[in-house]
């Protein structure tokens, strides 16, 4: 799924650099624990995963697509196509009901849409499915976002991601507004959906007590040779 060769990345004006990692691979299906400090690096790997920041040196092929070589239209397309994304304050729209919050996890990628095509489900059954399984009952997802609880709209964040079965799945510290059980049944939720379809899962978090949960467990600090 993911495989990173040589990155090195630096922020503009930074004498040195912030990432530097000679080697990561990440397999197909795969949940993966990515955990280090506040300040670490860990937003900036997923920005460059994601292919909004461009690395300096080395590559990050993901599906054995090399980011690195693509435009900026390019890699968003990649992104839209490929990636879905649960940010650590959401980032829903207020104005839409969650159903068209999922919705827009669809909107601007006509693979997905084929995805959902080639298993005979409209976009909208299927965001009305997610939500029904992420526990977002019917009267709830015709409200405004903003009525939702802060457990509530991780679960949209969550089930726009997973709309039109992306094969890789970043959640950027998702559950850090979240008490301990809401956090494990997010945690479980998250994995249910990621199974459905085989998807790669790379949860980023500084709480090191969640690494237990996935596959494998990685510290940023042990593979950035720029905190060394």
């Amino acid at each position: 799924m993911i495989q990173i060769s040589d990155l090195t990345f630096s922020w503009p004006g930074q004498s040195t650099p912030t990432l530097k990692i000679n080697n990561l691979h990440i397999k197909k299906g795969e949940k993966l624990f990515l955990h280090g400090p506040s300040g670490s690096g860990k937003s900036t790997l997923l920005g460059l995963l994601a292919g909004i920041h461009t690395a300096h040196h080395g590559t990050i092929e993901i599906l054995n697509e090399n980011l690195t070589a693509l435009n900026d239209a390019k890699r968003d397309k990649f992104r839209a196509d490929h990636i879905g994304t649960i940010f650590q304050n959401f980032n829903l729209l207020p104005y839409l009901s969650p159903i068209e919050n999922v919705l827009l996890g669809c909107n601007f990628s006509k693979r997905r849409q084929a995805n959902l095509k080639a298993i005979n489900i409209t976009a909208e059954a299927q965001a009305l499915k997610l939500l029904n399984e992420l526990g977002i009952d019917e009267d709830t997802q015709h409200r405004s976002v903003n009525e939702l609880s802060i457990g509530q709209q991780q679960r949209v964040a969550a089930a726009r991601a997973f709309i039109g079965q992306p094969e890789l799945i970043i959640a950027d510290e998702p559950t850090s507004a979240l008490d301990a059980d809401n956090r494990d049944i997010f945690i479980k939720q998250l994995f249910e959906q990621a199974e459905q379809y085989q998807a790669t899962i790379l949860f980023v978090s500084h709480d090191a007590g969640l690494a237990s949960l996935f596959d494998r467990k990685i510290s940023l600090k042990d593979i950035n040779g720029a905190s060394l």
